[in-house]
């Protein structure tokens, strides 16, 4: 009985801190659930199965706003909407298997290092899908020294960090007096080292530039409805020219250009639905784009001042069910199903584009089309590739009014401290803010509200540990390594 309710609770602690995305109670949260899964996990009988039930209750009362998603921007009815949450969350599920799988059968002397569970959980988050690509770390956005860590080793770290400093603790018995010493003097040093940062980063400079975000609050209905079109976007183009200045970067979400556009062209004058005020402002805007009859993009079109176009960046990560039906290749008949899904090609590569200031400064940004901003490695590459400032444009607006936008925005903020940028988020609905590279939400427009987030922002070329170097590459040989650990004979540690 207290095997199950330690793994109820685990899991609860886990829903509740998703529920508090970016407060201070989502960080202590995040600390609990790791606490309590370590408990747990030391309680013998039905590990595999507790540990599955735990994965349901994450993966069904925290991401509870999926079956929404499903449902509006897939287009499906009740009941196959419902029947693809439900194979959702068992098919995530099983990532919590994998971990309890992974932890019964490492090696004992893991355990006395304390670092049972954090690499158990490796092994897990390396080796089965994951469609919302949360960690426990993420919890940890509010808990602003801590989260610094991410420079250094990703939220991956972080995570780390946390499962062992928990095992360490709530195990003590079986973990040895040096291990523990190791865990807190880890843990010391990576407050320590957040602590430095807070200092040192906000003194980094660049080159300034003016930005302003727009969020024009159009409803799903309105935003694909034809006779619209024209409307929208001419209340997007009202909005920023009250704020439209001289070196100014004006920033519209996805999509918000619904008339699909030649990829190829060299000016906006060429079409007449791109924004163009020929007052030295730039535009960045989320629109779609076509090659051919058989190639259709989502994609970030820059403007810069003097009207020449960039050649626009084209989303590469598609949403199943809404920009392309999965399988449909080979099962047609889900397109019926699916009748409301787009075609859309993917883009092969993270792109960079550039717009000079009247100063000669040229400034190079990165956009991140809607859940992109949730993938490490394309804010990463991007950085590598010489981007100063990273822009996400996305429409939130499927997600309705649920806590999805700020489980979106805490996991995004993180591409900011990894990469030591600013982090622009424009949205339809929300929720548009601009992160600072200390991974703090700078300013913010409430959801579901038309305005305009002005800011300045530094263009930074600091290149952090987790920009240079594969530290990614290096938790997925950590966690190669468990698995191999995990199947060879050996003694293993069942306590």
């Amino acid at each position: 009985m207290i095997a199950w309710a330690l793994t109820v609770l685990a899991a609860a602690s886990l829903v509740a801190a998703w529920w508090t995305p970016g407060s201070i109670e989502c960080a202590a949260l995040g600390w609990t659930s790791a606490a309590l899964f370590v408990a747990a996990l030391q309680q013998p009988g039905k590990r595999a199965r507790r540990a599955f039930v735990a994965g349901l209750i994450t993966y069904t009362g925290g991401f509870y706003w999926l079956y929404g998603t499903i449902s509006d921007f897939g287009g499906f009815p009740t009941v196959a909407a419902l029947a693809i949450f439900a194979l959702y969350a068992a098919g995530s599920a099983v990532q919590f298997l994998i971990w309890n799988f992974a932890w019964e059968r490492l090696p004992l002397f893991v355990s006395r290092l304390g670092l049972r569970t954090a690499l158990a959980w490796l092994v897990a988050r390396h080796f089965w899908i994951r469609i919302f690509p949360w960690d426990f770390g993420h919890t940890q956005i509010g808990f602003v020294p801590l989260a610094q860590l991410a420079d250094l080793l990703g939220v991956t770290g972080i995570t780390f960090l946390m499962m062992w400093v928990a095992e360490c603790f709530v195990a003590r018995r079986s973990v040895s007096l040096a291990a523990r010493a190791a865990a807190a003097a880890a843990l010391v040093a990576a407050l320590g080292y957040g602590a430095w940062a807070e200092e040192a980063i906000p003194a980094l400079k660049g080159t300034s530039l003016q930005v302003a975000l727009i969020q024009g609050n159009v409803s799903l209905q309105r935003k694909h409805d034809v006779s619209f079109f024209t409307v929208n976007r001419e209340q997007y183009l009202k909005t920023s020219a009250m704020v439209a200045e001289k070196d100014a970067l004006i920033v519209w979400p996805e999509s918000t250009i619904t008339d699909f556009i030649p990829a190829g062209l060299a000016n906006a004058y060429q079409a007449p639905s791109l924004p163009f005020l020929n007052n030295g402002s730039a535009f960045l805007v989320g629109g779609l784009t076509y090659r051919s009859r058989k190639e259709y993009f989502n994609s970030s079109i820059l403007i810069r001042p003097d009207g020449t176009l960039d050649t626009p960046y084209n989303k590469m990560i598609l949403m199943p069910f809404g920009e392309y039906t999965p399988l449909a290749s080979w099962l047609p008949w889900l397109e019926e199903i699916n009748s409301t899904a787009g075609q859309f090609t993917a883009g092969s590569a993270p792109a960079v584009l550039s717009f000079p200031l009247s100063s000669g400064a040229v400034v190079r940004l990165s956009p991140l089309i809607c859940y992109e901003d949730v993938v490490p490695e394309i804010g990463r590459e991007a950085t590598r590739a010489g981007a100063e400032l990273l822009i996400n444009q996305t429409n939130d607006a499927w997600f309705g009014n649920s806590v999805a936008p700020y489980q979106h925005h805490m996991i995004a903020s993180f591409r900011a401290i990894e990469n030591r940028r600013y982090l622009l988020r424009s949205t339809n609905t929300g929720l548009t803010a601009i992160v600072d590279p200390l991974g703090r939400t700078a300013a913010s427009l409430l959801p579901f509200t038309e305005g305009v987030l002005p800011m300045q922002v530094e263009l930074l070329n600091y290149r952090s540990p987790f920009t240079d170097y594969p530290v990614a590459v290096a938790w997925l040989l950590l966690a190669a390594a468990c698995v191999v650990a995990a199947v060879l004979p050996s003694r293993r540690g069942t306590a």
